[in-house]
């Protein structure tokens, strides 16, 4: 469980153009569900994903994954806990040109001090699972969106990471590779993995897989929507 308590993160501050991407936010994000932040850009829930990811430190607030107080450590522990507890899917993909999807896969485990081979085997075993694996050598650029999509999950996976984070992970889809991809969080979900998506594509926010839908606007929390 995540759970943010008054938080805000203000941007240029104490200059003209001080801009507040979440003012006053506070929520709980339950364990073994998915929930989707959905609002037009600029809404602030690319910024509220990062900070319940702990890639972004918040300017005020207070932020406690799985009972644990962790606004205030230093950055070489908050590094620990995004490796260990976080798996990240961004809209870009993010994958490294000029490296295969394997070599890729592998990446997020490598400061652990992992024998590579181990790290080899449950890398393909991560892409068979994605129906990928016949692309292990391939070189990322050589891969389509749905294969790079997919690609991106597994690497978001190798470190068994307790909760998922997507940031508009179906923006280069076309409707039917993102229904896909929401069949693959319903499966992640039921694993036990903990599922936060920021999106304002229809077919994410209105798959049968969401359980909470969360409205969003000027860096504010407009709506909640608990479908289960």
């Amino acid at each position: 469980m995540i759970e943010i308590k008054n938080i805000r993160k203000v941007f240029n501050a104490g200059k003209t153009n001080e801009f507040a991407a979440i003012d006053g936010v506070s929520l709980q994000v339950d364990s073994d569900r998915i929930t989707v932040f959905k609002g037009p850009s600029g809404s602030g829930k690319t910024t509220l994903l990062s900070i319940l990811g702990c890639m972004v430190r918040p300017t005020s607030g207070r932020i406690e994954v799985n009972g644990r107080e962790i606004t205030s450590l230093p950055e070489q522990f908050l590094a620990e806990i995004r490796r260990s507890g976080f798996g990240f899917i961004f809209q870009q993909y993010n994958l490294i040109r000029g490296m295969t999807a394997l070599e890729n896969v592998m990446i997020p485990s490598y400061p652990t001090g992992e024998r590579r081979s181990s790290l080899k085997k449950r890398a393909v075993e991560l892409l068979d699972l994605f129906n990928v694996s016949h692309k292990a050598g391939s070189r990322v650029e050589e891969l389509s969106g749905g294969e790079a999509q997919r690609v991106t999950i597994a690497r978001a996976l190798m470190n068994n990471p307790r909760f998922v984070i997507a940031d508009e992970p179906t923006a280069h889809l076309d409707t039917k590779l993102s229904r896909e991809f929401m069949d693959i969080m319903l499966g992640l979900k039921t694993e036990g993995k903990t599922i936060l998506i920021a999106s304002h594509d229809p077919v994410v926010c209105d798959s049968i897989a969401v359980d909470r839908l969360v409205g969003m606007r000027d860096g504010r929390i407009t709506t909640v929507d608990d479908r289960r």
